[in-house]
């Protein structure tokens, strides 16, 4: 697929499904609050809602969802609510070659084990050995308090890069930094335990969508925003793209739902539907800053 240029889109956009995912950290089964949540909304409506226990649930009914999406020939807008990448220079620090982004998903699926029956994941034991391996300080922080494990900090205590110097690591991404000078207050991937840990959601969430993107019946038409570009395809044609959202950059005060999560989930689709019929969305995806070939960027921020 391709983003339309010039003019914009009144009535129809560039999607037919919405697709937003409020992921969790959680090391056990969950249902409601603080949980895992999934809306799909069509582009002409039909919207619903589900409250899968575990992760391998979740995966599983994400895959089957943009299986039949792609068998109906639509193009899907799938956002997750956790940070795609990292600061800048994570991956030279590992010493991992070629495409930064997709050299660090890459580890992570290939590290980060998810138990599908007790939600269970090795995330911590992964950031530990990941703080080893760096050649500065140590990056990830957060851990429970009996779990004793030598590189990683249990509260922030942590010295990350400071301006105009190259030692260690930044704290924020750029996309990051723009949020907090509009006095928002995004958490740090870094962080991976307590209130707005989206670092455990990112440890297990990434290796998650490598998963859909590398799907065999899921591949030829799936991109991940803003790391590739969509391929080229004549109208009619399906499209998966991959995109981090946050919740948070939208009112879901009057929305329904049972929970906050299933508020903000539906009313992130109905936001990114208005926001495609509009033309916007597909301004938003277009120009996406430099920064976020290497951190990825959080779509609607700019």
């Amino acid at each position: 697929m391709s983003y339309p240029r010039g003019g914009k889109i009144t009535a129809v956009g560039i999607f037919d499904r919405y697709v937003t995912v409020d992921w969790s950290g959680a090391n056990t089964p969950r249902a409601g609050k603080n949980s895992i949540w999934i809306c799909s909304l069509a582009a002409k409506g039909g919207c619903w809602t589900r409250n899968p226990r575990t992760r391998c649930t979740a995966g599983e009914m994400l895959r089957d969802l943009l299986a039949r999406s792609v068998g109906q020939r639509e193009r899907v807008l799938i956002g997750f609510d956790f940070p795609f990448g990292y600061p800048a220079g994570f991956a030279a620090a590992l010493g991992l070659q070629g495409e930064p982004w997709r050299a660090i998903w890459q580890l992570l699926a290939a590290e980060i084990i998810d138990n599908p029956q007790t939600n269970e994941t090795n995330r911590f034991e992964v950031a530990n050995d990941l703080n080893r391996r760096l050649t500065g300080a140590a990056a990830f922080w957060g851990r429970p308090q009996k779990r004793l494990l030598d590189h990683l900090p249990r509260t922030r205590d942590v010295t990350y890069q400071a301006a105009g110097t190259a030692a260690g690591l930044p704290e924020w991404r750029v996309v990051e930094q723009l949020l907090r000078r509009q006095g928002r207050r995004p958490h740090s991937a870094w962080k991976l335990l307590g209130s707005g840990s989206v670092g455990g959601q990112a440890l297990t969430g990434i290796p998650a969508v490598a998963a859909l993107r590398a799907d065999p019946a899921l591949a030829d038409v799936s991109r991940v925003w803003p790391f590739e570009l969509p391929a080229e395809s004549p109208a009619g044609e399906p499209a998966i793209i991959h995109a981090e959202v946050w919740p948070s950059l939208y009112d879901f005060s009057a929305a329904s739902g049972s929970c906050a999560d299933e508020k903000q989930v539906r009313n992130l689709a109905g936001q990114l539907r208005r926001l495609d019929r509009g033309g916007a969305l597909a301004d938003m995806m277009r120009h996406a800053p430099r920064p976020s070939q290497e951190e990825g960027w959080i779509l609607g921020v700019g």
